[in-house]
Order: structure tokens, then sequence, then C-alpha cells
């Protein structure tokens, strides 16, 4: 059994089948021989795994003649394959001028599915090709800059020392940007602060924090154990996250339930902004207690829970896409690393949930 026959024989359930480099992708496409027809543009659209890895690499150096010398192909070869990609798609992907090329809105779209098949592709002949009982392969996480301050570290010493031959990528970004990686492919595997719409994913339910008032602790809101929503109101306060992101969701549903309405002093994407804020006296931060851990350890800042506002966090993984050994086992690892985590305290506030 030859190694692309043996990676299909692994893997039944894959997104798609590996054959003799040729990329059989998944619903609504239908398989032809060792092709692939494909509805991502031109009805009946053929296409090759190789067309795909040509036109990424493209992509990515912005010129067909350095992406030649780093796929070690002729550059007439390698724009011969990406034009006929484009004739069989029935769209330009790639705007050529003097200086190189550029991204055709079209290409912007397709080169996200593009990046995703080949990466998988990838990943299917490492494991195709590694003995079945030691993972290997790159594992693409997605976390909010909280959360990868939090937990990155210790996940990635854990699974270096279990796993040695796999290897990770950390990406940061909020939620909902990584809810759209996901779908991308551009994530494995992401931890999602309350997702939009939990059915689009498959989920794993981790832990859920109390949403916090965070000060310096001359402050005197501190002298109860737990804030009312009207306790806020005329406070000078730091909000963190996009306004479509999970903290400012839980706050706005809150406000309209209770007809409150929040002084936002100031807004800043990254929690880490707002405790500097906040240490700096400018006002006090509605986040949870996990991303000021250092200082509440230390008494520089305090922080008290507000009415019964929580937040909910995920494991999320599309719906859909099998991915590979390595992924399920990192997959297994960031659910044992959290629950550790929340049993030893180390993540403040956090309580572990077993069901959605």
């Amino acid at each position: 059994m030859n190694a692309s026959s043996r990676a299909a024989y692994l893997n039944p359930r894959a997104h798609f089948v590996l054959w003799e480099d040729r990329a059989i992708m998944p619903a609504p496409s239908k398989t032809i021989g060792l092709r692939t027809r494909c509805r991502f543009g031109m009805k009946g659209a053929v296409m090759e795994l190789r067309q795909l890895r040509y036109f990424t690499m493209v992509a990515r150096q912005r010129h067909f003649g350095r992406a030649a010398d780093a796929l070690r192909v002729a550059q007439p070869a390698l724009s011969r394959q990406v034009a006929k990609l484009e004739d069989e798609l029935g769209i330009r992907l790639l705007d050529r001028h003097a200086r190189g090329v550029s991204l055709t809105p079209e290409g912007e779209v397709i080169l996200a599915r593009a990046e995703a098949l080949v990466a998988e592709a990838d990943a299917l002949l490492e494991e195709a090709r590694a003995p079945l009982a030691e993972p290997q392969g790159t594992v693409t996480l997605g976390f909010s800059p909280s959360v990868a301050e939090l937990f990155g570290g210790q996940l990635a010493a854990l699974t270096l020392r279990r796993y040695p031959k796999v290897r990770l990528r950390i990406t940061t970004a909020a939620s909902p940007v990584l809810e759209g990686w996901i779908h991308q492919g551009r994530v494995d595997i992401a931890i999602l602060n309350g997702p939009t719409d939990p059915s689009r994913f498959l989920l794993t339910p981790l832990l859920e924090e109390p949403v916090c008032l965070i000060a310096r602790p001359g402050d005197p809101h501190f002298a109860v154990r737990r804030l009312t929503l009207a306790a806020l109101s005329g406070l000078p306060l730091v909000l963190t996250g996009p306004p479509d992101g999970p903290m400012q969701r839980v706050l706005v549903a809150a406000q309209a339930q209770a007809g409150q309405t929040l002084n936002a002093l100031v807004q800043v994407d990254t929690a880490a902004v707002g405790r500097e804020l906040v240490l700096s006296g400018v006002g006090s931060m509605v986040e949870v207690a996990a991303v000021v851990r250092h200082e509440l350890a230390s008494g520089t800042l305090k922080a008290v829970p507000i009415a019964d506002l929580r937040i909910q966090r995920f494991l999320a993984r599309a719906k859909g896409r099998a991915g590979s050994d390595a992924v399920a086992r990192v997959a297994g690892l960031m659910r044992d690393c959290v629950a550790e985590m929340v049993a030893q305290g180390s993540w403040p506030g956090a309580v572990e949930i077993t069901a959605l």
C-alpha cells in the first residue's frame, strides 16, 4: 500500500482524500477518477492539488519568480498551472503587473479555502507516513490575547513534552475573528469566549468566569462582595474587545434588561491595554479576573463580580472537517490543561463546565 492509499485508508472520515497528488474536495464536490469536479467557480471545474499549492505560494510571495524559486519549479510551468486554475474556475485570481502580482477580491476568497486544503493535505500525508503511535505535524491554535497570555505557555510546554514531534502555531485575535478563521481552515482549534452561533461549531465546554469590576485597591466599591449593575452607573469604565465581542454582548444584554446606561470612558482592543489604564488611574475595567491574575496576587488590583454576569469559554473546531491525529491529541491536552488550571486555582474565578 503506497503512502497515498494508506492516507485514504487511515482517514475514512477525512475532509478530503489525497490520491496521487490530487485533492478530492468535500461536498458539494463530485469525484471523477483521480480528479475533482468542484463548484468553487465555474460549474464542472476540474483542479489539482498542485495547482492550489502553486497558487497559494504565488499569493504569499506576490511574485511568480520568487514563488517559482520557493517551489523549485520553472517559472513558465508555474504560470501555466495558475492560469489553468483560473481558466477552470472561470475567475481571475491574480492581477499581474510590473512589480509582481496582487490578489483580486475573488482571489482573496479562494486563497483562504486553498490554504486550508493544502494545509490539510500536508497534515494528512504527515500522518500517513508517521508511526501511528506518535503524532506529528503542525497544529494551529487560536486564542484571544488574554487567553494566550494565560494559557499558551503552559499548553506549549505540555505538548512538547507529551508529543515531541508536534509543532504548535499560536495565533491571537478577538473571538468573532477566530470564528471566521475556524471556518476558513486557518485555525484547527480555538478557544471561543461565547460563540455567536454555537450550532456552527463542534464545541466542548471548558469553563465559565464571573464578569468583574477591576480597579485599584483604594476604590470604595470594593467594600461589597458583589456589585449590582446600578452601582456602575456614572463610573468611568474601560471596556475591552470589539463591540460584537462576548464581553460587550453580555454588558449590552444586561443593560437592556436593567434599563441602565454605562459610562464607557475608553474602549480598548485588549485586556492588557485596559489593565495599564486601570493601573494609571484612568478608570475601572469590566473584565474577568484572570486577565489581572498577577496584580491580584500582588494586591495592586482588586476584582469584584458584577451581578450574575458570566463569560463562558468553549473549545471549538469546525463542523465537517476531520483533523489529523495531532489535532485530536492537542485538543485533548487543552481540555486537560484547562481542567488542571481551574482545579489548582491558577485560572482565577473560573469554574469548570461539563455540558452545553
